[in-house]
């Protein structure tokens, strides 16, 4: 294989919250995520982290961020802006990240949990494949307003068991 072609590591997603300490809580507490770093602040001008994330993100007054890591090592970058601005939900139809996907093999239970603990489980717990009781999913939304996709399994085995069958999408 050509050292061009070979499939790259995820390493993170980064999520934009408007309160840091409110997020790292729930995300600690309802997904288990752990905080590995931060939060910490950039403010406008003042430092390196500052000169980067003007690099990227043009002006700004001041930038809030916290690392989590995940149970697989894939972390998630928290960032809280001032001042923040106000965000529309998300439109899956529009480029951009649409959701984030998580493992739990039970689908119901962390849905609930998240709707108990102030985000929302608006859709249906689906089964993947019709005439399947196995793979199972739903949506939900954070109290941030991301969108959280829960899987029973990994996106490895929840997919790959439709190659054995040719109708299955």
């Amino acid at each position: 294989m050509d050292e061009s072609h070979y499939p790259r590591q995820f390493a993170h997603v980064g999520l934009t919250v408007p309160d840091i300490e409110a997020a790292l809580e729930w995300y600690e507490d309802v997904l288990g995520w752990r905080r590995l770093k931060g939060p910490r602040t950039a403010t406008r001008g003042d430092g390196y982290a500052a000169k980067r994330a003007t690099d990227l993100l043009g002006e700004f007054d001041s930038m809030t961020v916290a690392h989590l890591i995940t149970s697989n090592g894939v972390a998630v970058e928290l960032f809280e802006f001032e001042p923040a601005e106000p965000s529309e939900q998300v439109d899956p139809k529009r480029p951009g990240l649409f959701h984030v996907g998580v493992v739990d093999p039970d689908v119901a239970g962390l849905a609930e949990r998240i709707d108990r603990a102030g985000g929302d489980h608006y859709a249906e717990v689906w089964r993947l494949y019709e005439d399947s009781e196995k793979y199972r999913l739903t949506y939900c939304r954070d109290p941030f307003g991301n969108l959280i996709e829960i899987y029973s399994h990994s996106h490895e085995q929840m997919h790959a068991a439709g190659l054995a069958t040719a109708e299955r999408p």
